[in-house]
């Protein structure tokens, strides 16, 4: 919520990297779940795996960092990461909404797509 009100323009609160870098980051830390190593190794595991893959698909969105310590370490499932992702797409909607009403701002300032339209 911070990067989509504040930083309206910065592209780590675009749609595009809010949702598609939670997402990987989510389910790379739920699959780290299922693995037998400690619960601190998955934690560190877990978050350095969903920077590097966000970081090489170029959707680098930090709190999804965070999403990813969070995820790896404790006991949570899927529908979590469902609840989570609905969550965020509210987030995207309601700062659409509250930024588009200021003249001197506007979130967000692209939806992503093009990337995504272009390339499949």
């Amino acid at each position: 919520m911070t990067l989509q009100y504040s930083l309206t323009a910065a592209p780590a609160s675009q749609p595009r990297n809010a949702l598609l870098g939670q997402t990987i980051s989510l389910a790379i830390a739920l699959g780290i779940t299922y693995t037998s190593i400690t619960t601190n190794l998955k934690k560190a595991l877990g978050t350095s795996l969903a920077i590097c893959i966000m970081a090489r698909l170029g959707i680098t969105h930090p709190p999804a960092g965070a999403s990813a310590m969070l995820f790896s370490g404790g006991d949570y499932s899927w529908i979590h990461m469902a609840i989570m992702l609905g969550g965020n797409v509210i987030a995207i909607l309601a700062a659409t909404v509250i930024n588009d009403m200021n003249d001197r701002r506007q979130y967000p300032t692209t939806w992503g797509l093009g990337y995504w339209h272009k390339h499949f």
